[in-house]
């Protein structure tokens, strides 16, 4: 039932594939005779500097894949130097992670059951010292993801007889709850109130985000603020004009729409109509170290890897996700070779090979 969570997306999964083949789709234009001896993939955005040019998305929920993942992702962003976005949605409060990691905590906002209790939320993350907010407005509903139905996932975990029998058919995975728990919403903890949770997945009782909360969030929150779940030119325009730092195109991993369009086309067409002055953060399809590449190619300026991120803590220890971090730097460094490349910011759409090209707009 968590593999299900995890691998799978909405509908029959078409969203998700369309993600991988555009990228498969987009071919790179090797050039040699070039000194490319000194690589530096290193990536700053907003005045922090990166050892690698990505970071880890928001994920709700990690602890269904171990019960320590968040923590193990918060060591091994932390020794790293990479960006970890903790979701409204962790099993751990970000406090708690923003003890390990520090600077390199981002916070993913979803709105409660309140608009007051949403900003005591994003209060209490201000105080813990973080300076880089993603509110996510593409879940006005759930997705409909027939596996995680099939499977019997329910977040929290609720147990009856399909529950039982699967955790007794892999005992590796159930044993470790009996002594930590089951996974629950960490940031409900102060801020459920009447008996009513601030947080449920499938209540119905989350508030859905709006430009009068969007502008009010803007007013609220001193830092850096990125509307996260951007899949067209109107809604990238709203956030520009609501004063936020910039856009996060996602298309929440393909989970929340099948019909949903591939986050590359969108990042190819998005940012070739607003130009250069506003930030595009991107997520949704990644796998390697070439993708990571091809989106940098296309303009995005920082760019994160969720599901990944989660198998490789579903291993149960910090170091196959430091793996996981190193082999995706050696697979960028090579690309940047191949290229004719010597750092991520060196990255133009002249690497991209034939002619899938847009034009920029001056802004």
């Amino acid at each position: 039932m968590v593999f299900g969570y995890i691998d799978g997306g909405a509908g029959d999964g078409l969203a998700i594939k369309r993600n991988s083949l555009s990228f498969k789709k987009l071919l790179l234009q090797p050039k040699t005779l070039l000194n490319v001896k000194n690589r530096n993939q290193s990536k700053k955005i907003n005045n922090q500097e990166f050892s690698y040019p990505f970071g880890i998305a928001p994920m709700g929920l990690c602890n269904v894949s171990n019960p320590r993942a968040d923590i193990m992702l918060a060591q091994s962003a932390n020794k790293q130097n990479i960006p970890l976005c903790v979701s409204t949605a962790a099993s751990s409060s970000v406090e708690e992670i923003y003890k390990i990691a520090s600077k390199n905590v981002w916070f993913q906002l979803y709105m409660g059951s309140s608009i007051e209790n949403t900003l005591k939320l994003v209060k209490r993350v201000e105080r813990a010292g973080v300076e880089n907010l993603i509110i996510s407005v593409d879940v006005p509903a759930p997705g409909f993801r027939p596996r995680e139905l099939r499977d019997g996932f329910t977040a929290p975990f609720t147990f009856g007889l399909k529950q039982i029998i699967d955790c007794a058919l892999h005992p590796s995975w159930a044993i470790p709850y009996l002594f930590y728990g089951k996974p629950e919403f960490a940031h409900n903890s102060g801020l459920s109130t009447d008996g009513k949770k601030f947080f449920e997945r499938n209540s119905g009782s989350r508030l859905i985000p709006d430009l009068d909360f969007l502008r009010r969030l803007r007013d609220h929150w001193p830092g850096n603020l990125y509307v996260k779940g951007i899949t067209s030119l109107e809604d990238a325009y709203h956030s520009i004009n609501c004063g936020c730092t910039g856009i996060y195109i996602s298309n929440h991993g393909g989970r929340q729409l099948e019909s949903a369009p591939a986050t590359l086309d969108l990042l190819k067409i998005i940012r070739g109509e607003i130009g250069n002055n506003y930030q595009i953060l991107f997520d949704s399809g990644i796998r390697t170290g070439e993708d990571i590449v091809k989106a940098y190619s296309l303009g995005a300026d920082f760019v994160f890897l969720g599901r990944p991120f989660l198998f490789a803590s579903a291993l149960g220890k910090k170091e196959y996700i430091i793996h996981l971090i190193k082999l995706l730097g050696k697979q960028i460094d090579s690309t940047l070779a191949q290229l004719g490349k010597t750092s991520i910011d060196s990255l133009t759409r002249d690497v991209i090979f034939g002619n899938d090209t847009y034009n920029y707009r001056d802004n």
